[in-house]
């Protein structure tokens, strides 16, 4: 696909809204303040966790990361294609596996480009620390994945998580980003959704939103065949 030149933000919500055609409806966001929801750009495989829903490969681990001038490459056309604004989620693997200062430096060209950057991660190597210098590279948001598909020692259950949440809360908290969690919903942690939502509920201040997904029947995760319900 040939990439466009870049255009401004309003002739690129114009044209989203040009190609949606009758699809461009008084009641949905999409080309109204963004021409995607979002953009991922995978820039490592390698993850320091082994979920039991997880969406990559059994041999994940082995891929090399791509090099980041292949990275910067790809930002460049999520600009040409999407425009200035454009949500882009950094994501893998666990994206703070990578090499910091390359991560660091993706981050920093992400945002000279004008783009919206988000760190997904597990949170594990997602020290206080490299959040600060995320930040100020130019980081927007970061979405902490926390939840029992993860198996995390000592953490059997999504109540005792929360001790886990609370450390990841006061890690990004004066950092100037906004604070996500990402939670996979199983059969297994089904009937303590309420506990959950009303935990974020009392960290509103702090906590800017809350992703519930459904497992998904994918990649090498052994939950992966099992029914939901």
């Amino acid at each position: 696909m040939a990439c466009s030149p870049v255009k401004t933000r309003e002739q690129q919500l114009a044209h989203t809204k040009q190609r949606m055609g009758e699809h461009f409806t008084p009641n949905q966001l999409l080309g109204r303040t963004h021409t995607i929801g979002c953009v991922a750009v995978e820039i490592t495989q390698k993850c320091n966790l082994d979920c039991t829903l997880c969406y990559l490969s059994e041999h994940s681990q082995a891929v090399r990361d791509i090099p980041i001038q292949e990275v910067f490459q790809r930002l460049d056309n999520i600009l040409l294609h999407y425009g200035p604004g454009t949500s882009v989620q950094i994501t893998g693997g666990d994206p703070t596996l990578r090499k910091h200062s390359e991560l660091i430096d993706i981050v920093a060209y992400a945002n000279k480009l004008g783009l919206h950057t988000a760190l997904f991660t597990n949170g594990i190597e997602a020290s206080r620390a490299l959040l600060r210098k995320l930040a100020k590279a130019g980081l927007n948001d970061v979405a902490f994945h926390v939840d029992t598909t993860q198996e995390r020692k000592g953490y059997d259950d999504e109540r005792s998580l929360n001790a886990i949440r609370e450390e990841y809360i006061a890690r990004a908290k004066g950092l100037g980003l906004m604070v996500i969690f990402n939670t996979t919903v199983h059969n297994g942690n089904f009937g303590e959704l309420p506990m959950l939502v009303d935990f974020f509920v009392r960290h509103a201040d702090s906590v800017s939103f809350a992703s519930l997904q459904l497992q998904a029947e994918t990649g090498r995760g052994e939950w992966g065949l099992e029914t939901m319900w």
